[in-house]
C-alpha cells in the first residue's frame, strides 16, 4: 500500500523528551546466555517523583474498597488483586496470608499453578514479607519451587509475567537452590530472569512488542511490571520496571480516545460504554479521570467485576504515581495531533525469528490522527500464516464523543471468523489496505476467490474459516451504531452525525444498508458492499469547521474519489485539502511454511529503522518531536 506517511516503529521517545526517564539499561546480543549477568546499569537511573493528583488518590482508595472482605481463591488467576488491596486496607489480615501461605495447595505435585497468578502472588510475598512466619514462608516455598514454568516463556504477557514472578521469588530467597524443580539456584534464576527483563524493557524502547496496546492483553503486560517496581530492591532493575510502566502507560495514553483503543490493534474488541474492560478503559478513569471517557464504574461497584476490577485492583495498590506529562497526552490535552508507529513481534520459540524482545519488526503498523472531538486510525498487522495471533481487530475505525452506549465506526471482512462472520473478534483482514493523513482515510479491499493459507496455523484457528477456504466471503463491511443522531445517504456517501462531529463516508462500489445483520450486533446499521474489489473513502470533521451539517455534505458531495480499477488505485482529496493516493501492494502468498506474511514492493518496512514520529497541531504549537536509534 503506497501511503504519504511512512509507518515507523514506535518508541517511546516521547518520555525522554519529557525527562521522564533517563537511562536504558545495557541490552543483551540476542545470542547471549540469558544465565550471563548483563554489565552493571551505566548513567542517572533515578525515577523522578511526582505528586498524586486529590481525585486519582480517590479513585484510587474507591478501587481497593471494593475488595474489602474479598475471596482469595485457591490457585485463582487473579485471586491474589483482592489480597493485595485487603492488605493495603488492613497489613495484619491474617487471614490473607494464610490463604497466600496456602495458595497452591491444591495444584498436584508435578504440575504447574496459575501462571496469571505468579506475580500477584510474588507481590504479595515481596510486599508483606515480615507478614509471612518463617514456617508458612518455607511452605509456599516448597510449592513455588515445584513450579518447571518460572523461568517460561509462551507469549509475551505469559513470559513478562513468569519472568517478573521468577526474579521476586528469587529475591525473597537470595541464598537457596532447587528452583524450577532442582535445576536452578536463586542467583541463577535471579541472572537469568534480570537479564530477560533488560531485553524485553530495551526491545520495548528500541522496537515495540508484538501484544501491543492489546485490548485483550494491555492491563496484563502492564501489572507485573507494578509488581516489580513494588518490590524489587535492585535500583537498576526499579528504573527497569518503571522504564516499562511509563512506556506501555505512554503508548495507551497517545493510542486511545475516551477509554478505547484507535485501530489496528492486536487481539480483543472495543466495548461498549457500559464495560469497562481490563485495558484501556477501566485504566482511563482511574488515571485520566471520569471526565475523560463514559466507561465508568458504577457508584455501587455492580459492573466493577472480572479481570478489569482485578487489574483495576493491581494497578491501585501499587507506589507507582503517573507522571503529569502521560496524563497531559492520555487527557488529550495535546490534541490534534498525529502518530505513525509499528512494533515487532516479540519472538516465539522455534515458530518467528528471534526470541524474548528479539522479534522482527513490523507486525503492527499504524496511523492515527486524534482530535479532542473524535479520533481515526487506520493500518495493518502483518499475518504470520502459522503464528498463535491471527484474532486481530480492525483496520479502521473511527472513535467520538458520545454518550451513547456504543460510540465508534469500524470496517471488517469476515475472514478469520468467516464461518460466523462474527465481528466481535478476529475482524482485521489481510485483504484490507489503507491509507491515511490525518482526519482521512482510503481502505482498499483485494479478496481472493480462495484462501491462500488454507491448512495453515493452529487447529482452532482454522476451524473458524474452515468452511470457507475455497469460497471467500467477498465483501466489505462497514457498521455505525444505531442511536447516532443523524443518518443521511446522498449522491454515494453515507453521512453521519453525532452531535458536532460529521463522518462522511463513501463506498467505492455499490453497497446495500443492512439493519439486521446479526453478526454485526442488534445495536448497529452495516453498510455491505458485496465485491471482491471494493472499498470504502472516510472523511470527518466538526461543526467548527463547518457551519452546518448539510454545508459538510455539500463539500463532501463536492470532492468524490477516483478510482482505477484496473491498476486498484483510489485517489482522493480530503476535505481539508490533503490528496491521499492507495494502491494495492499484493501480500507474497508463497515461501514456506513458518515464513511471515509481508507487503512487497516500495511499501516494505523491512529496512525501516526504529523511529517515532509525532506531531502537535495545536494553534501556535508547530511542533513536530522525532527520535531514531542513530541519534
Amino acid at each position: 500500500m503506497s501511503n504519504r506517511i511512512q509507518f515507523v516503529r514506535r518508541t517511546a521517545a516521547i518520555l525522554r523528551l519529557f525527562c521522564l526517564i533517563f537511562c536504558l539499561l545495557p541490552g543483551l546480543a540476542a545470542g547471549q546466555d540469558l544465565f550471563t549477568p548483563p554489565p552493571p546499569a551505566s548513567g542517572n537511573c533515578e525515577i523522578p517523583t511526582f505528586q498524586e493528583e486529590p481525585g486519582s488518590a480517590a479513585r484510587r482508595d474507591w478501587v481497593i474498597e471494593q475488595a474489602r472482605g474479598g475471596d482469595v481463591a485457591p490457585n485463582g488467576k487473579f485471586a491474589a488483586s483482592t489480597a493485595l488491596a485487603r492488605l493495603e486496607l488492613n497489613p495484619d489480615d491474617a487471614e490473607v496470608i494464610d490463604r497466600i501461605t496456602h495458595f497452591y495447595d491444591r495444584v498436584p505435585a508435578g504440575s504447574n499453578g496459575q501462571q496469571f497468578s505468579y506475580p500477584g502472588v510474588a507481590w504479595v510475598l515481596g510486599k508483606y514479607w515480615d507478614k509471612f512466619t518463617p514456617a508458612q514462608r518455607d511452605h509456599l516455598k516448597a510449592k513455588l519451587k515445584d513450579f518447571s514454568d518460572l523461568l517460561g516463556h509462551g507469549t509475551e504477557n505469559h513470559a513478562v509475567m513468569k519472568c517478573v514472578a521468577a526474579y521476586i521469588f528469587a529475591q525473597s530467597w537470595p541464598d537457596d537452590t532447587g528452583w524450577v524443580r532442582g535445576q536452578y539456584s536463586s542467583e541463577q534464576v535471579m541472572e537469568a530472569a534480570r537479564a530477560r527483563i533488560v531485553n524485553v524493557v530495551n526491545g520495548y524502547y528500541d522496537k515495540n512488542h508484538e501484544e501491543w496496546i492489546s485490548e485483550n492483553y494491555a492491563g496484563i503486560n502492564l501489572f507485573p511490571f507494578h509488581a516489580l517496581y513494588d518490590c524489587s530492591t535492585d535500583l537498576a532493575i526499579k528504573h527497569a520496571a518503571y522504564a516499562a510502566l511509563c512506556y506501555h502507560y505512554a503508548s495507551l495514553a497517545a493510542n486511545s480516545y475516551r477509554g478505547l483503543h484507535l485501530s489496528p490493534f492486536p487481539r480483543g474488541r472495543l466495548a461498549p460504554q457500559t464495560v469497562p474492560n481490563p485495558g484501556t478503559t477501566s485504566l482511563t478513569w482511574l488515571y485520566a479521570g471520569p471526565e475523560y471517557t463514559e466507561r465508568v464504574p458504577a457508584t455501587d461497584g455492580s459492573n466493577f467485576r472480572g479481570d478489569a476490577a482485578a487489574i483495576c485492583i493491581y494497578v491501585a495498590v501499587s507506589d507507582f504515581v503517573m507522571p503529569p506529562a502521560i496524563l497531559s497526552l492520555w487527557r488529550g490535552e495535546t490534541a490534534p495531533y498525529e502518530l505513525t508507529s509499528s512494533s515487532a513481534g516479540f519472538g516465539h520459540h522455534g515458530t518467528t525469528t528471534g526470541f524474548w524482545g528479539t522479534g522482527e519488526p513490523g507486525a503492527t503498523n499504524r496511523y492515527i490522527y486524534r482530535h479532542p472531538d473524535y479520533a481515526i486510525g487506520s493500518g495493518f498487522i502483518e499475518y504470520y500464516p502459522d503464528e498463535f495471533y491471527v484474532q486481530h481487530h480492525s483496520n479502521v475505525s473511527i472513535l467520538y464523543k458520545s454518550t451513547d452506549e456504543w460510540s465508534f465506526v469500524e470496517t471488517h471482512h469476515p475472514y478469520w471468523r468467516s464461518n460466523s462472520l462474527e465481528w466481535a473478534y478476529g475482524n482485521n483482514s489481510p485483504f484490507i489496505q489503507t491509507a491515511q493523513y490525518k482526519s482521512a482515510a482510503i481502505a482498499i479491499f483485494n479478496i481472493p476467490e480462495t484462501d491462500p493459507w488454507a491448512g495453515r496455523g493452529r487447529g482452532e484457528w482454522q476451524s473458524y474459516r474452515d468452511q470457507h477456504f475455497d469460497n471467500l466471503i467477498q465483501e466489505a463491511f462497514v457498521r455505525y451504531p444505531k442511536s447516532i443522531d443523524q443518518v443521511i445517504e446522498e449522491h454515494g456517501w453515507v453521512f453521519l452525525r453525532e452531535g458536532s462531529v460529521y463522518i462522511a463516508i463513501r463506498p467505492l462500489k455499490a453497497y446495500a444498508m443492512e439493519a439486521n445483520d446479526a453478526p454485526a450486533t442488534a445495536d448497529f446499521n452495516t453498510i455491505r458492499s458485496a465485491y471482491a474489489q471494493t472499498g470504502f473513502v472516510y472523511d470527518v470533521a466538526t461543526e467548527a469547521e463547518y457551519a452546518s451539517f448539510a454545508a459538510f455534505r455539500a463539500a463532501a458531495i463536492e470532492s468524490p474519489p477516483a478510482m482505477d480499477w484496473d491498476k486498484l488505485s483510489v485517489t482522493y482529496t480530503s476535505l481539508a485539502g490533503d490528496t491521499i493516493t492507495a494502491t494495492w501492494n499484493p501480500p507474497n502468498y508463497g515461501g514456506p511454511p513458518q515464513t511471515k506474511w509481508v507487503w512487497e514492493g516500495g511499501s516494505s518496512i523491512a529496512d525501516l529503522k526504529p523511529r517515532v514520529v509525532w506531531r502537535s497541531d495545536r494553534p501556535g504549537g508547530g511542533r513536530e518531536w522525532s527520535w531514531d536509534a542513530e541519534n
